[in-house]
């Protein structure tokens, strides 16, 4: 057989692999609907769910002071949206109450002479007592609460207080601070291995316990040919999903791609082809639909959540975790996609995410198809 016989014999294989699983694809339409909903829903739960950011932070004033000068920092204080006003207290056992009960988050006392010092430059003292119950929603509000004070302080201190060296900071690439400019770009990295592991892992597993399996074996398809057509529908899934995601992204969160489409679209395929061999890798270890769910949970959703910087940072993590990370695609695929996506910048920055996915594909692939020749022969 020539050359370009087999070749044209393969194409027919996998053409006819890939019609097969398309009808058993869209066959089962409740499966289907929920994979193409799925997107949306993760990225408004993520969207909407997941916030770094504080607001409207409840707190009760005690203001011993009953100034202008007084009244003016209150205002500024809930002008600013971070804070809103719980009650007016009138002694300190309300403010302790209220911090007691989390009918307040926080607190700001003003001392009776506020005002006076102020008015003669000297210092002055504002309480702020924060319920640091929850860590990090306490960091950044007294962050804000003492910004506000410091700015109130400065406004009103004559030329010889002011301090000699002004700070002003500038906040580059999300300026606005929106937690969900940080959150689409990996809930992109989720799905994206979800689809492409489990729901590749799933289906060709579930051809083994069908125990259609066999028949490929006595057919003319050969193995790599029978793993091509069955995961090119995934791919075309996944894709509709990264659409549908950047989609949303942008109409619902107001979340633009500020680098080039086509180095997303790039580093985009090859955290697919990644989240490909992972699935038909993860096929190769399990006989059942129920091993393969777990260990397609172990090895790709687990990974793509908490060891790529998609929810917590990797350079807090420990050591060893840290190390770790190095092993799953998903830290360079959120890397590179957040610099695209919200920098701007491309491959002349993101080279070295591209390289270890790269890398990683590679391997992945030649390994997963390796042991699916072996598993079938």
């Amino acid at each position: 057989m020539s050359a370009a016989l087999g070749w044209q014999r393969a194409a027919r294989s996998i053409r006819a692999v890939m019609q097969r699983e398309l009808i058993d694809v869209l066959r089962d339409r409740r499966s289907l609907l929920l994979t193409l909903l799925y997107p949306i829903s993760m990225l408004i739960m993520y969207g909407y769910g997941i916030r770094y950011d504080v607001e409207n932070v409840a707190v009760t004033v005690l203001d011993y002071s009953e100034t202008p000068e007084s009244r003016t920092l209150i205002e500024e204080l809930t002008r600013s949206g971070y804070f809103r006003i719980a009650r007016h207290a009138r002694h300190q056992r309300e403010v302790e109450r209220d911090l007691a009960t989390e009918r307040a988050r926080a607190a700001a006392v003003i001392p009776y002479d506020f005002a006076d010092r102020l008015r003669l430059g000297t210092p002055t003292a504002v309480q702020v007592l924060i319920d640091a119950s929850d860590s990090n929603t306490a960091t950044i509000a007294q962050g804000y609460a003492l910004a506000i004070v410091n700015r109130f302080a400065a406004r009103y201190a004559d030329g010889a207080a002011v301090a000699p060296i002004e700070v002003a900071s500038r906040v580059w690439y999300n300026p606005q601070l929106e937690s969900v400019n940080f959150i689409v770009p990996g809930v992109i990295a989720v799905i994206m291995m979800i689809v492409g592991a489990i729901l590749t892992a799933l289906s060709i597993v579930k051809e083994k316990e069908r125990g259609t399996i066999e028949q490929i074996l006595v057919s003319p398809i050969r193995p790599i040919e029978m793993m091509i057509g069955k995961i090119v529908p995934y791919t075309i899934i996944a894709i509709v999903d990264l659409a549908i995601i950047v989609a949303a992204g942008y109409f619902v969160f107001g979340v633009p791609i500020k680098g080039s489409l086509v180095q997303f679209a790039f580093v985009s395929v090859l955290y697919l082809v990644c989240s490909l061999g992972v699935g038909v890798f993860v096929s190769t270890l399990a006989d059942n639909m129920q091993t393969a769910m777990l260990a397609a949970v172990f090895l790709s959703l687990l990974p793509s959540v908490l060891l790529s910087g998609f929810v917590f940072p990797i350079e807090y993590m420990p050591v060893a975790i840290q190390a770790i990370s190095y092993f799953f695609p998903g830290r360079y695929f959120v890397d590179a996609i957040r610099g695209i996506y919200l920098k701007g910048v491309g491959l002349e920055v993101l080279w070295p995410d591209a390289v270890f996915m790269t890398v990683f594909a590679v391997g992945i692939v030649a390994l997963s198809a390796a042991r699916f020749r072996d598993r079938l022969d």
